[in-house]
């Protein structure tokens, strides 16, 4: 069972790329409450399309139609492992997975300075797209989303998924 979702990339509470070095761009939760009411919570793999002009070219992307296509994972849930801090409602976040030309993860660092944060990371070479529509798919159910006793657990967790 395909499903899929559309709107502008909304603030999330800022822990996927600040805490967890995966940065995921959100779609707002009051327009899919409803929708997702019935929707499994755990974690789905599928396609994202951003739908913005490209006029740099640089970027390595699949086109299709003008939109931006990425490979996916999404987080469907209330992210339990934040304990105190859990959202309040269902939420939809989407990771986008960056293809590399030397087929590297895109959660390493690609300069010299190893205690950089996330900014400089593989995974956040896509310029900011707040506020830009986007399109998900989800095609396929990877887990059920579970609280993991620690972050190092959770973002292991994350990476196999993106492996997935």
């Amino acid at each position: 069972n395909v499903l899929r979702y559309r709107g502008s990339v909304d603030n999330g509470y800022g822990r996927g790329g600040k805490k967890l070095g995966v940065p995921t761009a959100n779609l707002p939760a009051s327009l899919f409450q409803n929708a997702l009411e019935d929707v499994t919570t755990g974690v789905y793999f599928g396609w994202a399309a951003l739908e913005r002009d490209n006029t740099s070219g640089e970027k390595e992307k699949e086109e299709n139609d003008g939109l931006e296509v990425y490979k996916t994972v999404v987080n469907v849930g209330f992210s339990p492992t934040f304990e105190g801090q859990e959202n309040a409602e269902k939420i939809i976040e989407a990771h986008l997975i960056v293809n590399h030309k030397d087929d590297t993860p895109n959660t390493t660092d690609d300069d010299d300075d190893d205690d950089d944060d996330d900014k400089n990371s593989k995974s956040s070479i896509i310029p900011d797209f707040y506020g830009t529509p986007m399109r998900l798919q989800l095609v396929g159910f990877l887990r059920e989303e579970k609280k993991f006793d620690s972050f190092p657990e959770l973002i292991a967790q994350i990476n196999a998924d993106v492996q997935d």
